[in-house]
């Protein structure tokens, strides 16, 4: 159950104060009395301690801003911690997940100049291949957008104190959505890892989301951001990109399209749309086309990140 913590008159005939710092942070379990957080009123040092047990759900109110008595400063979940032992289902989706996501898009969106670009990918051979590899087409996406990184390294860039800056490590975070939420997991320096690790570690790692059990080292540090909706049965999509990275890649399903070959002649072919969403203070529109045609040449001829000469971790 859901507990808003309001500022409240810390002293006499106080109306205002100013936020010094935090003692907790979002995830926090804190118990009735836990201090929560410092203020400055009337040039006093005031501490504003936790009303009753629970979690905290949301920060309001950034360190260094005055706010009136009455103001929501933060939320807190009255729901009894956990018991010892495996977790037990989680519910509906997480409200704190659902917070951080809204906050974190809502940013983004009004900071970052987004731009679109898309181009449609023959999945022919990607198809044919997967079963005897024993991997998902998911897999062969993201080899190829590691492939393609380590050719246009400008894509993998993050935009810090008013720069972009070129980042040596590829950080691949992978969208996985859960009961609970939207999680981001992240393939930590992946550059030079094939197909087939980098297999093993998506399926790791989209487990431990599904189970509840990711560090938050593991959702930490990414660089660039693949967002796949093709088994929702998605055509196409165009994903926000989540600060301070360059851009995202939304991946759409595959499915069949009238195309026409090199003779003329009309056929059927398994297409799939891939669309860039691109921060336009770190990529121009012919930087966003060249990453996506590298990225079109490896999934129509997969083979190149099967065979590829990368070194495969143990």
């Amino acid at each position: 159950m859901l507990s808003p913590i309001m500022l409240t008159p810390l002293v006499e005939a106080m109306q205002e104060a100013t936020l010094v710092r935090w003692h907790v942070r979002e995830g926090s379990r804190v118990e009735q009395g836990t201090p929560l957080a410092d203020f400055s009123a009337a040039g006093r040092n005031l501490t504003l301690s936790a009303p009753e047990p629970g979690e905290v759900v949301v920060l309001r109110i950034a360190e260094g801003q005055m706010v009136p008595v009455g103001t929501l400063l933060a939320v807190l979940d009255r729901a009894p911690a956990t018991h010892a032992g495996p977790p037990p289902p989680a519910p509906g989706k997480s409200l704190k997940v659902r917070r951080l996501i809204a906050r974190k898009m809502q940013e983004s969106w009004r900071s970052v100049p987004h731009f679109f670009v898309t181009v449609a990918v023959d999945m022919t051979d990607v198809i044919g291949l997967r079963k005897s590899l024993g991997v998902t087409i998911n897999d062969f996406i993201l080899a190829a957008v590691v492939r393609s990184l380590r050719e246009h390294p400008w894509v993998n860039s993050l935009w810090l104190d008013g720069e972009a800056v070129e980042q040596s490590a590829i950080n691949l975070a992978m969208a996985v959505a859960t009961e609970c939420g939207l999680y981001y997991p992240v393939l930590a320096d992946c550059g030079g890892l094939g197909l087939r690790e980098l297999s093993r570690r998506a399926a790791e790692l989209a487990a431990k989301a599904h189970e509840g059990r990711l560090e938050r080292k593991e959702t930490a540090g990414g660089t660039f951001t693949v967002s796949n909706m093709g088994m929702l049965g998605v055509e196409s999509f165009s994903a926000i990109i989540t600060p301070p990275q360059a851009a995202v890649l939304a991946v759409g399903t595959i499915r069949g399209e009238v195309v026409v070959d090199d003779d003329g002649e009309p056929g059927i072919a398994p297409m799939l749309r891939l669309t860039l969403s691109a921060d336009h203070r770190i990529l121009d529109g012919a930087d966003a086309a060249e990453f996506l045609g590298t990225l079109k040449i490896y999934l129509e001829a997969p083979i190149t990140l099967e065979t590829s000469g990368d070194r495969e971790s143990c």
